[in-house]
């Protein structure tokens, strides 16, 4: 069964994201490089580029070769001619679970935007809940004692819904501060109030709510997640060295810190970072103690070696990883190249008619006696081509069962053991994933059609063969050894609007149709989504209703044109 488009790509982007973002963890380690501005923009710009990495590569369009046009006057038991898909590797049983992974990824999201919802309630309801600190704190003269502070408008507040100071707010920040804030030393809160008003300073609260969105529309990927918490370590420590910087208490701040080292909880539900957030400490520290600094000359280079790095793992990741558009349809040259080979027969009895050299292969059955054509001259954009519908295949949009089947050519034989009529059928490798053992098949031995059920897979002198035990006698003319033509039924599609197989028709993709128009007198161009296919019928999913006629014959020719003007058939007796 196919893989949806919209889930290989998410796969497909995902192994990009987790490439960069090894390599990215791996490089700032292996150059030593640890100042916390670089790092900040560093990270932050990893997470741009890997939210915006689908727009920064070239998609792969596989290429479809169109069928050509069929007469009309062949129609009626023919069934169009089709076109596979570029083969690709086929994951059984993928489609449900692809659409139930997209279905916990959506249902993760609204819970994670409802859940920020919430939080933004909730600091409302703590700031509603709080009280102004004391004018008279010594905490309060810090904004007026250090330059960089002093135009700032922020209101300290104290809160017993908080164990740990926290800062949030647009126009009119506020800082709050827990309770037993007011039992520590006049030095660690001064320490304290320079961290949390530099946030303030920073406007960090807006960053810190703009990952949250983020985090929340890109849960599923842990990637995204540990580029967030780079970031903001790298932000905290941007934070720590100006505080060291401003105060020049180096020991007091680092004292503040380890006051907070506990009881951090209640933060995890509301969105604004607490004084210290968790598994930070170790880092943080760390980087107050170490003295020494890169001069900017290396830092620069260094920096060069680590973007040209990043930028071969992206490029790297895009061609291992490709992203895939919808198929784009190649006409075919003019002339059939080759012509068609085989033995048309001008008979009723089914078979197959032929091999079309040059690409299109298959079987055309129900008694062919038309021909094949090239391709027709272009036409003015604007223009309405006048087309016969004697040169078009025309089908009906229907709602209701529809069997998809694969394929194959084989001979019939004999079982070994209890002389069971076989059939052994040949079907291409891309195929074989979609058959089950027991499935139902019909073999066609052009004298008579055999019904039957899938006995072996994968015959062990040839993996490409799938062996069918067969119901009744043989048609009389016909004995073991002789060529036929085998269909299995893979699935059974219920109350499903389908269509013939259009020329142009890939499974999972959207095409242009020209839709007949109820007077019959003319069609126009739409675009139309098709879903799971089969050998001669394909599912409609948007564009078409039950009941609509389109032209599905190679009308590649007809490109620019938004419609066309249909003249009647010329053996018509109307």
């Amino acid at each position: 069964m196919n893989t949806p488009l919209w889930f290989s790509n998410l796969l497909s982007w995902s192994v990009q994201v987790g490439l960069v973002v090894v390599l990215a963890t791996i490089l700032p380690r292996l150059f030593r490089v640890r100042e916390p501005g670089v790092l900040l923009a560093y990270w932050r710009g990893l997470t741009l580029v890997s939210i915006v990495l689908p727009l920064l590569q070239p998609w792969h369009h596989p290429r479809i070769i169109s069928a050509f046009l069929v007469t009309s006057e062949l129609a009626p038991t023919v069934a169009p001619p089709s076109v596979q898909a570029a083969t690709r590797w086929h994951l059984p049983n993928m489609e449900p679970l692809a659409w139930i992974a997209g279905a916990v990824i959506l249902c993760g999201i609204a819970l994670r935007i409802v859940i920020l919802l919430f939080g933004l309630r909730r600091l409302r309801q703590f700031r509603l809940a709080s009280r102004p600190g004391p004018a008279s704190a010594e905490w309060f003269a810090v904004a007026e004692q250090i330059p960089a502070f002093g135009n700032l408008r922020v209101e300290f507040h104290l809160s017993a819904n908080v164990d740990s100071p926290v800062t949030f707010g647009f126009g009119s920040p506020i800082i709050l501060l827990p309770e037993r804030f007011l039992s520590l030393g006049k030095a660690l809160q001064a320490a304290i109030c320079c961290h949390e008003l530099l946030h303030v300073q920073r406007r960090d609260w807006v960053h810190h709510l703009a990952e949250e969105v983020i985090r929340s529309v890109f849960w599923f990927h842990p990637g995204i997640a540990w580029l967030i918490g780079r970031a903001r370590l790298a932000r905290e420590q941007v934070v720590d060295r100006e505080v060291v910087k401003l105060t020049g208490a180096r020991k007091t701040y680092l004292e503040a810190l380890l006051e907070f080292t506990a009881g951090r909880g209640r933060f995890a539900a509301i969105p604004a970072p607490p004084f210290l957030a968790e598994r930070q400490l170790v880092e943080r520290v760390a980087l107050m103690l170490k003295e020494g600094r890169m001069s900017r000359g290396k830092l620069a280079a260094l920096l060069g070696v680590m973007v040209s790095c990043l930028a071969f793992a992206v490029v790297l990741g895009a061609r291992s990883f490709p992203l895939k558009g919808a198929p784009t349809v190649q006409a075919p040259k003019s002339g059939v190249g080759g012509g068609a080979s085989g033995g048309v027969s001008d008979g009723t009895s089914s078979g197959i008619a032929g091999t079309v050299s040059g690409g299109v292969s298959g079987g055309v059955s129900g008694g062919v006696r038309g021909r094949i054509s090239g391709e027709a001259p272009r036409v003015q954009r604007g223009s309405e081509p006048e087309v016969s519908y004697d040169s078009i295949w025309i089908d009906t949009v229907k709602r209701g069962r529809m069997v998809r089947q694969v394929r194959g050519l084989g001979t019939l034989a004999r079982s070994e053991a209890g002389g069971s009529l076989l059939a052994k059928i040949n079907i291409a490798p891309a195929l074989m994933a979609d058959v089950r053992p027991n499935e139902t098949a019909t073999v066609d031995t052009h004298k008579g059609l055999l019904r039957g059920r899938v006995a072996i897979l994968k015959e062990p002198t040839d993996p490409s063969v799938v062996v069918i035990v067969l119901d009744g006698p043989l048609p009389s003319g016909i004995d073991v050894g002789a060529q036929v033509e085998g269909a299995i039924d893979i699935e059974t599609l219920d109350n499903v609007l389908h269509v013939g197989r259009p020329a142009r028709g890939a499974a999972n993709s959207t095409v242009p149709l020209f839709r007949i128009d109820a007077d019959g007198n003319g069609a126009t161009r739409v675009n139309v989504k098709l879903g799971r296919a089969s050998v001669n019928d394909i599912e409609v999913l948007e564009g078409l209703k039950e009941g609509d006629k389109v032209i599905l014959s190679d009308m590649s020719s007809f490109d620019s044109a938004e419609r066309i003007r249909l003249t009647p058939q010329k053996n018509s007796t109307h």
